[in-house]
């Protein structure tokens, strides 16, 4: 191979190793301006908040209601019995 050949080689490599360099400068700036991952953060931290109310209350529903049998089956045994 002469240097005729291989120069062309040598500066399309060149060219793209400056576009490829100067697209991730651009990413890393727009990263930098762009707050959508916090605000995704936040809004899964804030789903998980209230998914774990919502857990609480049916757990806190479950209870009642098995007072509420245990209630109602006290009352038919002492009807039963009169």
């Amino acid at each position: 191979m002469n240097p005729q050949q291989i120069l062309p080689f040598v500066g399309a490599t060149l060219s793209i190793s400056a576009i490829i360099f100067q697209t991730g400068k651009h990413a890393e700036k727009i990263d930098f301006l762009c707050s959508k991952v916090e605000a995704q953060e936040k809004k899964e931290e804030y789903m998980n908040t209230t998914l774990y109310e919502i857990k609480s209350d049916l757990k806190t529903l479950q209870y009642d209601i098995k007072a509420i049998k245990n209630g109602i089956s006290e009352i038919k045994n002492s009807w039963k019995k009169v």
